[in-house]
């Protein structure tokens, strides 16, 4: 009995010890593997969040650089550099008119360097634009470049279509850059390059703080080759030995490489190429920031657990639902991340959707250039060698010949045998078309009608140099009525004042001027829709006019019919200001007037001046204005304006007189206690102490007989001392050159 009651009790025991033992093991090995599970999810979790951020990366890159292409080909479509490029087709010198542009054009660049930041950081540090030469026209230079500019213009051949992105290598790695050709008339004509600025993009795009992560990102090539920037120093990394494992890594793959860091550790590389680049993003990490230090625990560490079972156990417990709320948290920030990318990539299709709407905008702008030379105001005659291969409607007009009867026939064929100055015409064509190789050529030209009637004309010959072929484009222009207005103006060359000058012209401008502006006025009255007898007539012709109001908006006819509006009303306005200028003075119209703007009017007068521009031609004049704000001066415009047009013809004609190699007028404006002070200086050959005690006494003149009154001088210092209590003074001497004259006029 003892014995059975003693096997049962060691059955039991054995019993409970085995239970005892057996389930802490069982439940030590569950929480193992929770654990493992939870760490195994938890890394899924940070790899997943990983390729999200490089890929999120490589998206914002791919969209930077978009929208920098766009940037620089909206800039080579801009007005600006349209118009420069329209105007060197006009022939217009960079001295003067392309001056202008190329100043417009420096402007924009400028402005875009300054307004396209991020974060307060510049984007640009520097844009170029070239002709199809490779000559730099605008170099906004704000510094920091190393690349060998001529070198990299050698690239810009290969650059035909749309922008594109150039590496640029330097002495200390490379210069991103973005080139993009210029159009005009379908023809690349010059191209535009911008410096990016690489701090700015590695700041924001690649850049990560070493204190967060141990991320580090870089620009590579398809090879594995890594794009070392300029100023941007790239951790120690054994590129060259890893190159080939580098290259091997396609779409978001994660390749561990043992020991390739400093300190020995593993790194997980990864990689994706930049969306319509040829480059790749490539960012390495430390494994242990993506994996972490926690792994599986030993099954040994269980046996040792059972000694504080509880303790543990709760501890475990806490910590592994820690981790759980980790987990749980990456988990829903990985998903606002995908939701983020997803609005980046609805961004970028938006994006591209503009772009295809830009592009359907060139079209329709090929085809406004199209009916442009159409419908030119000049003639356009396209020459392959000698012979016309097209031309405008302009052109049919002027020789009043059908389109068929002047293609396929030699220029030449078009003029008389012999020009008016006896240059034989077929010969000066053959001589003109060898000539236009080294420039665009200027003259003028006659040509005739099937009944010889000469036609007088000033001809544009410039090179169209296409992918297929080599034209020459003529721009002809009828100046028959120029000419007649020149013998009109030739036979009047005695006329000494500008009266009688206002007089001829107000008699030639001003009808056709009237019949202009009321014609352009009826033109807006009639394709309007405030009267009705419009839609009245629209309707019984089966038109829609509001239609029609859509086309002429959308084709800026109204822009045209305003632009002659205005053109009109400002030509009427001259006609005015010279009539009122060569009526006598009426001292009783006194009003109150800006000294400023009465001498622009009498340099503008000036420069129209018949008298001057016979002998010289007074833009040749370099004229430095210094005005002050001098305010307001209650005067008779018409009287002063006599007296500073007087002085400033002496000045120009004693210049010219001598043959002043660069002659200069300096006018400035200043307040002083008493009034006004007006000062007129020229670089002249100057003037003796004698001949200024007589200069301002009636008929005293210097100038030989028959070409001067003496008048000018002694009416304008009777108007500037009986009329305004005002002072004239001269200073000059004439050994020294040059002369002032200081006009003071008192404020009341």
């Amino acid at each position: 009995m003892n014995a059975l009651f003693a096997r049962l009790s060691l059955k039991r025991s054995v019993f409970l010890v085995f239970i005892g033992g057996f389930l802490p093991i069982m439940y030590i090995i569950f929480l193992l593997v929770y654990n493992y599970q939870d760490n195994a999810a938890l890394q899924a979790s940070s790899i997943k969040r990983y390729k999200l951020d490089v890929e999120k990366q490589a998206a914002m890159l791919g969209y930077f650089f978009l929208e920098r292409k766009y940037d620089i080909r909206t800039m080579a479509d801009s007005l600006e550099v349209g118009t420069f490029f329209t105007n060197r087709a006009m022939g217009m010198s960079e001295q003067y008119g392309l001056k202008v542009s190329l100043f417009s054009i420096r402007q924009m660049m400028s402005g875009a360097m300054k307004n396209k930041t991020i974060d307060k950081d510049p984007i640009y540090k520097k844009f170029i634009f070239v002709d199809a030469n490779k000559r730099v026209l605008v170099n906004t230079d704000s510094g920091g470049s190393t690349l060998n500019v001529p070198s990299l213009l050698e690239k810009l051949d290969n650059i035909r279509n749309e922008p594109e992105i150039v590496l640029g290598k330097t002495l200390h790695g490379y210069e991103i850059l973005l080139a993009t050709p210029c159009f005009f008339k379908k023809k690349c004509s010059g191209w535009i390059m911008t410096w990016l600025d690489l701090k700015t993009l590695h700041k924001n795009f690649m850049g990560f703080s070493p204190e967060v992560s141990t991320r580090v990102s870089c620009l590579t090539f398809k090879n594995g080759t890594v794009i070392q920037l300029v100023n941007i120093v790239n951790p120690d990394f054994p590129w060259a030995r890893f190159q080939k494992t580098i290259a091997a890594v396609t779409g978001l793959e994660l390749i561990s490489i043992p020991g390739a860091a400093a300190k020995g550790e593993s790194l997980l590389i990864t990689r994706i190429q930049i969306r319509t680049l040829p480059l790749f993003l490539t960012v390495y990490v430390a494994k242990r920031e993506i994996f972490g230090h926690l792994g599986a625990w030993p099954p040994l560490a269980g046996v040792g657990a059972l000694i504080v079972l509880v303790v543990l156990g709760l501890l475990f417990f806490i910590n592994t639902n820690t981790k759980h709320l980790v987990l749980t948290a990456r988990i829903d920030e990985s998903k606002k991340q995908q939701d983020l990318l997803t609005a980046k990539n609805s961004e970028l299709k938006a994006e591209i959707i503009k772009r295809e709407q830009a592009e359907l905008f060139l079209k329709e702008n090929e085809e406004r250039y199209r009916r442009l030379f159409e419908f030119s105001s000049d003639a356009i005659l396209i020459l392959k060698e000698a012979v016309v291969v097209d031309c405008n409607q302009k052109t049919s007009e002027l020789l009043r010949l059908d389109r068929e009867e002047i293609i396929g026939r030699e220029f030449y064929t078009f003029s008389p045998e012999k020009q008016p100055d006896g240059r034989v015409s077929k010969t000066e064509c053959v001589i003109k078309r060898g000539n236009v190789a080294a420039g665009s050529q200027h003259f003028e030209w006659t040509l005739k009608t099937p009944d010889d009637k000469p036609i007088n004309t000033e001809i544009s010959m410039t090179v169209l140099s296409l992918k297929a072929d080599t034209l020459i484009q003529l721009i002809i222009r009828d100046i028959t009525e120029r000419k007649r207005t020149q013998e009109i103006l030739v036979q009047t060359e005695k006329m000494m004042a500008v009266g009688g000058l206002a007089a001829g012209m107000a008699h030639e401008i001003n009808n056709p001027l009237g019949v202009i502006l009321q014609a352009n006025q009826n033109i807006g009255r009639r394709l309007g829709t405030q009267l009705t007898k419009n839609y009245e007539t629209a309707h019984s012709l089966g038109l829609d006019l509001d239609q029609l109001q859509k086309y002429l908006h959308r084709k800026s006819i109204y822009n045209y019919v305003e632009s002659i509006q205005s053109a009109g009303e400002r030509a009427a306005k001259i006609v005015k200001s010279m009539l009122e200028f060569g009526r006598a003075s009426e001292y009783s119209k006194k009003q109150l007037n800006n000294l400023n703007d009465i001498l622009d009017n009498v340099i503008e007068m000036a420069s129209t001046d018949y008298d001057l521009k016979k002998k010289f031609d007074f833009k040749n004049i370099q004229i430095d204005r210094f005005y002050s704000d001098i305010g307001m001066i209650m005067c008779e415009k018409t009287e002063i304006g006599q007296v500073f047009l007087n002085i400033i013809k002496n000045a120009a004609q004693a210049m010219h007189g001598v043959a002043t190699e660069k002659p200069r007028l300096i006018i400035c404006t200043n307040r002083i206690a008493e009034g006004i002070r007006v000062t007129i200086e020229d670089n002249g050959p100057g003037i003796s102490k004698l001949v200024q005690k007589q200069i301002f006494e009636p008929f005293f003149t210097t100038k030989p007989v028959g070409e001067g009154t003496g008048l000018g001088l002694s009416v304008s210092y009777f108007i500037i001392t009986s009329h305004y209590s005002g002072n004239v003074i001269v200073e000059s001497e004439k050994d020294k050159g040059g002369t002032r004259f200081i006009i003071e006029l008192p404020v009341s």
